[in-house]
């Protein structure tokens, strides 16, 4: 049996994932009422801790999200909620935005989440990235970037030994500055 056969055959499993990859007021409605897939090489479900490890290869998609590592841990809590650790050299993080064509790209060493707070933390060499379509219009970096999904708000972090935290915002295309406007 495939391990995507085995996930969908363990109830509790499957209200796990949902329940990790409920999204936030930001992700398009579509992403809510998608079915969570994940592949990975393997699958270790504890019934008794409610944890489910997939390790290897890992993809989880739900909608326009994509989750891509090495390994995913994913405990379901008493409340329905859950928490995810997802990791990887490095683990990636895309979903759609609920501006027209705009996306929220991001990569580091370990992405939490916890989906009381629908709130993501990017941790290690973290960058995240602002598209409209396939052009940048947001860079952000540092060693820790932590990111919204409900409200679409972050901030970040860096260590001394990295350096200072890093923003680059891009022109937008709507507002050009007239060729009279510019100072030379």
């Amino acid at each position: 049996m495939s391990v995507v056969r085995r996930f969908f055959s363990a109830l509790p499993l499957a209200v796990c994932l949902a329940s990790f990859c409920s999204l936030g007021a930001a992700a398009p409605l579509s992403d809510r009422q998608a079915p969570t897939k994940v592949d990975s090489d393997r699958l270790q479900h504890d019934e008794k801790r409610s944890v489910t490890v997939f390790s290897g290869s890992v993809l989880l998609t739900r909608g326009s999200l994509v989750m891509r590592g090495d390994r995913l841990e994913l405990q379901q809590l008493p409340d329905g909620s859950s928490r995810g650790v997802l990791t990887g050299a490095p683990a990636h993080i895309r979903q759609r935005r609920s501006a027209e064509n705009e996306w929220m790209v991001g990569r580091a060493e370990r992405i939490d989440y916890d989906s009381r707070s629908e709130v993501w933390v990017l941790t290690g060499n973290a960058l995240m990235l602002r598209l409209s379509g396939e052009t940048e219009r947001d860079r952000i970096s540092g060693d820790r970037l932590v990111y919204n999904t409900a409200t679409e708000t972050y901030q970040v972090e860096s260590t001394s030994s990295r350096g200072r935290s890093n923003m680059a915002v891009m022109p937008s295309p709507r507002n050009p500055i007239p060729p009279s406007s510019r100072a030379d």
